[in-house]
């Protein structure tokens, strides 16, 4: 029964992802996956999160999910906006006050908090037609 308790647990630490610094080199580990998540975080509302899946975005909010294909020109777009969000030099910040975001794959995590109140996030997911 031991046996068996310790291989979950090893098996379930062994799934985690694994939290790394918000560098451009970290970064750029989770976006060579194509597969990766984009969390945005805000006190008090539900987490939004845009997921990239092969050719797919899957949208998820409180709202109804949306999944569909994604063009060059989004990628593009999505990648302008990330760069524009990433302080790399972020020291002391406390999630828990503010808002962040959270890019993570399977196996890596990094947390970025913006250094300002950000409002971009609603302007991105606008123009990709998300909401209205």
């Amino acid at each position: 029964m031991k046996r068996i308790l310790i291989f979950l647990v090893c098996i379930s630490v062994a799934g985690c992802a694994r939290t790394v610094e918000p560098t451009t080199e970290n970064i750029n580990k989770i976006f060579a996956s194509q597969d990766f998540t984009f969390e945005f975080h805000q006190l008090g509302e539900t987490t939004k999160s845009i997921s990239f899946r092969e050719d797919y975005l899957v949208y998820k909010s409180d709202q109804p999910t949306i999944r569909r294909v994604i063009t060059y020109d989004e990628v593009l777009l999505i990648n302008n906006f990330i760069h524009k969000i990433v302080y790399l030099d972020q020291k002391d910040h406390d999630i828990t006050s503010s808002s962040y975001y959270v890019i993570k794959n399977t196996a890596y995590k990094t947390t970025i908090v913006p250094e300002q109140e950000d409002f971009y996030f609603e302007v991105l997911l606008k123009t990709l037609k998300l909401i209205e």
